[in-house]
C-alpha cells in the first residue's frame, strides 16, 4: 500500500496493513531463497516457514492469508470487492458501463502496482502456473459479483441476464489479457491505452462475430 492510503487508515488498521506488508516481503525473500519459480521456490515455501520468518503463529498467518499462493502471487478477495463497489458507485451515478469498467480497472491496478512488494506479486504471479488455478477460481467469483451488479444497471429486456453473463465474461477476459500484455512490457508502461485497446479489439472481435451469424429462418 502506497504511503498516502497508509495515511488514510486507522491505527488498527495501518498496525494490520504493517503486518500483512511484512508477511508479503518475508514470503517473497522465502521464495527467492528456495528457488524462485524456476527452482521450485512454491513447493519449498510453506505457510509454516513463512509464519516463522514473519515471527507470527500459522493461525494469525491464516487470518491474513488463506493460502501461500495468496501471499506469494495475489490475493484478490479485498480487491473485487473495492473494484465492484467503485464500479457500482460510478454506475448509480450514471456513468457509461464501459468507461466506468475501464476508469475503475485502471485505477485498482495502477494503485495496486505502485506498491513494489505487490508489483513484483504481480510480476510473479502472471509467469506461474501455481497461479492458475487461484486465478480460475478468483475470476468465477468476479465473474458472478460483475454479472449480479450489471444485472441491476442495464435496462430491463428479454435478454438482460444474458447481456451482464457477456459482458461480464468480455470484460474479465480481456483485461487480464491486457495485463499479461503490461506485464509483458514490464509494468512500466501506462496500462490504460493497452486496456482501452484491447477492449476496442474485443468490441469489434463481438461485432464481427455477431454479424457474421446466419439470421433465424422464419
Amino acid at each position: 500500500m502506497t504511503s498516502e492510503g497508509m495515511r488514510a487508515l486507522t491505527p488498527a488498521q495501518r498496525r494490520r496493513e504493517r503486518q500483512r506488508q511484512l508477511i508479503i516481503r518475508e514470503a517473497a525473500r522465502l521464495f527467492e531463497e528456495n528457488g524462485g519459480e524456476e527452482g521450485g521456490g512454491f513447493e519449498k515455501t510453506t505457510a509454516e516457514a513463512i509464519a516463522e520468518r514473519s515471527d507470527i503463529s500459522v493461525s494469525t498467518f491464516f487470518r491474513y492469508f488463506k493460502t501461500k499462493a495468496d501471499v506469494i502471487y495475489l490475493d484478490l478477495e479485498s480487491a473485487i470487492e473495492s473494484h465492484m463497489a467503485a464500479l457500482d458507485r460510478r454506475l448509480s451515478e450514471g456513468q457509461g458501463v464501459t468507461e466506468a469498467w475501464v476508469e475503475c480497472t485502471i485505477e485498482a491496478v495502477s494503485q495496486f502496482a505502485a506498491d513494489e512488494d505487490n508489483k513484483g506479486r504481480l510480476q510473479r504471479a502472471l509467469s506461474s502456473p501455481h497461479f492458475v488455478a487461484p486465478w480460475a477460481m478468483w475470476t468465477r467469483r468476479w465473474h458472478d459479483r460483475l454479472t449480479a451488479l450489471l444485472r441491476d444497471h442495464l435496462p430491463a429486456s428479454e435478454d438482460r441476464d444474458l447481456r451482464a453473463r457477456a459482458m461480464a465474461s468480455t470484460w474479465l477476459y480481456t483485461t487480464w489479457v491486457a495485463i499479461e500484455q503490461w506485464g509483458a512490457l514490464g509494468l512500466d508502461q501506462p496500462l490504460a491505452p493497452i486496456l482501452r485497446k484491447s477492449l476496442g479489439l474485443a468490441t469489434t472481435a463481438a461485432q464481427q462475430a455477431h454479424e457474421a451469424i446466419p439470421p433465424e429462418r422464419t
